[in-house]
């Protein structure tokens, strides 16, 4: 019996041709990258980096000008006075600022109202107010102010009393702690 090849069988056979350039195309294109890539790495080495080496020598030599200029005892006392500087800065960071009361007040004080003292506690983050206003109405309004205030945990009214024609008041005002830090 006679053995008959298929059509696949025979393409199989004959195996895949690739184009007669394809190889030295692919070969040309490394060679080219390889190429420019060299360029770069020896432009780094012999053109960029002299560049670089040439101009910390020239700071450095304008490190000691200016080193120069300034004698050592300048240099010490520059040094202490700046380490003076962050270590006010350092402590005023750390400190509480009741200078935030006074922008709580100004904002929280109604224009019938007037202070007359003001005592603040940093350790009780407390306020003793004494002041005077111009009815009880108004009274009410600024301890209705004080109450509604984020700020404000609690507010007392201490003490009031008519007094030439005002009314005359003592309030006390404890501060979340986030106030007074």
């Amino acid at each position: 019996m006679q053995y008959t090849k298929s059509v696949l069988e025979e393409q199989l056979k004959i195996g895949e041709k690739l184009a007669v350039g394809w190889p030295w195309r692919l070969l040309l294109l490394t060679i080219i990258i390889f190429a420019i890539l060299t360029a770069i790495y020896f432009g780094m080495i012999f053109g960029y980096k002299p560049y670089l080496n040439s101009q910390i020598k020239n700071l450095d030599k304008e490190i000691d000008v200016l080193n120069q200029a300034i004698d050592e005892s300048q240099q010490k006392n520059l040094t202490d006075f700046y380490s003076q500087v962050i270590n006010v800065k350092n402590l005023l960071d750390r400190h509480p600022t009741p200078s935030k009361v006074f922008e709580f007040l100004e904002k929280n004080t109604s224009d019938k109202i007037y202070y007359i003292s003001l005592n603040l506690s940093l350790d009780e983050k407390d306020l003793k107010l004494e002041g005077s206003a111009l009815d009880y109405g108004a009274l009410a309004q600024q301890l209705e102010l004080f109450n509604r205030a984020p700020e404000t945990e609690k507010v007392f009214l201490q003490d009031s009393k008519l007094s030439e024609e005002k009314i005359r008041f003592s309030i006390r005002l404890i501060f979340k702690p986030e106030l007074i830090r």
